[in-house]
């Protein structure tokens, strides 16, 4: 009688082709991670893109940019600029003399089905947290990683040679025109990437991200570039500290405020110039540099970057 051996694999053998395995996918997931990464810094970019077609196509409307924020009617520029990224729909009755927070008939504020409850994807940064939405008082309001340039100053600066193109907030904002941009649009930034908020509830409001809200107390619409890219220096903000080390903040409000651009990307910033350009800013840019690009008018027309 004939006996047939059954062939396979020795334990040493499955060892190693466990091994193997191990090794590989050990060199594919970062490859993957890095490809993902990838993907996203570009979507951002275009993001960017969308909201520079977006301020032209206002400015050629109006004859002028819109504001960061308007206090006397609750409003900041992102209901200005919807109808310019393809969102006329969202702001279908929307009264700029009343304000966002308000819906037809404008007697009752925006609740959970208000105008500005509709986290569009051009908020959103797809490295950071896509669909953000504030949802802890009586109006919710998506969140946007998109903020405009403040300046090289405090939310309360002002001196002149350090204003930014949006350091225009309050009751009757001044609306700057391409022609102040006197650096040149090349030199001048519109806007920069912020990470939002972690929790869109919580006991402490964390304004990180709350692009809707026409609060000046804490800076929600827009950023500023007197620290660097992704700085270490925690942001002065209403916010809840949560220990992430990407969003260092420190508990503030009032004239003092100021949110540093900070990204999930690995070693920079997306941002807008007032060309319509978008550039990956890094870390390590010089301050100098960044200040003055967060500047319209401060006589630094020449600048390496």
């Amino acid at each position: 009688m004939t006996t047939r051996l059954r062939q396979g694999f020795t334990l040493i053998e499955l060892l190693v082709v466990i091994a193997i395995i191990a090794v590989l996918i050990g060199l594919l997931v970062p490859a993957v991670q890095k490809v993902r990464e990838a993907a996203s810094r570009m979507q951002c970019s275009n993001n960017f893109k969308q909201w520079g077609l977006a301020m032209h196509g206002f400015h050629d409307a109006e004859g002028k940019l819109p504001y960061t924020a308007k206090t006397s009617a609750r409003q900041t520029f992102i209901p200005l600029l919807l109808p310019y990224i393809e969102q006329s729909g969202v702001v279908q009755g929307f009264d700029r003399n009343v304000g966002n927070f308000y819906l037809p008939p404008f007697i009752v504020q925006n609740s959970t089905t208000g105008l500005f409850c509709t986290p569009l994807k051009l908020f959103y940064c797809p490295s950071d947290r896509i669909g953000a939405l504030w949802t802890d008082d009586t109006y919710w309001r998506a969140r946007s990683n998109y903020l405009v340039s403040w300046g090289n100053v405090t939310v309360g600066g002002t001196t002149a040679t350090d204003l930014g193109v949006f350091s225009n907030a309050g009751a009757s904002p001044r609306q700057n025109k391409f022609s102040d941009i006197t650096d040149g649009l090349s030199n001048t930034l519109l806007m920069g990437e912020i990470i939002v908020a972690k929790s869109d509830k919580n006991a402490s409001w964390d304004g990180r991200g709350d692009a809707y809200n026409d609060d000046m107390a804490s800076p929600g619409s827009m950023f500023m570039t007197i620290n660097p890219p992704n700085s270490p220096v925690p942001d002065a903000v209403w916010c809840f500290n949560n220990g992430d080390p990407a969003m260092p903040c420190v508990a503030a409000a009032g004239t003092n405020g100021q949110l540093a651009a900070r990204s999930r990307h690995s070693g920079g910033v997306n941002a807008l110039l007032g060309d319509g350009s978008v550039r990956f800013f890094t870390n390590s840019i010089q301050a100098a540099t960044w200040r003055n690009l967060g500047s319209r008018a401060d006589g630094q027309t020449t600048l390496n970057y």
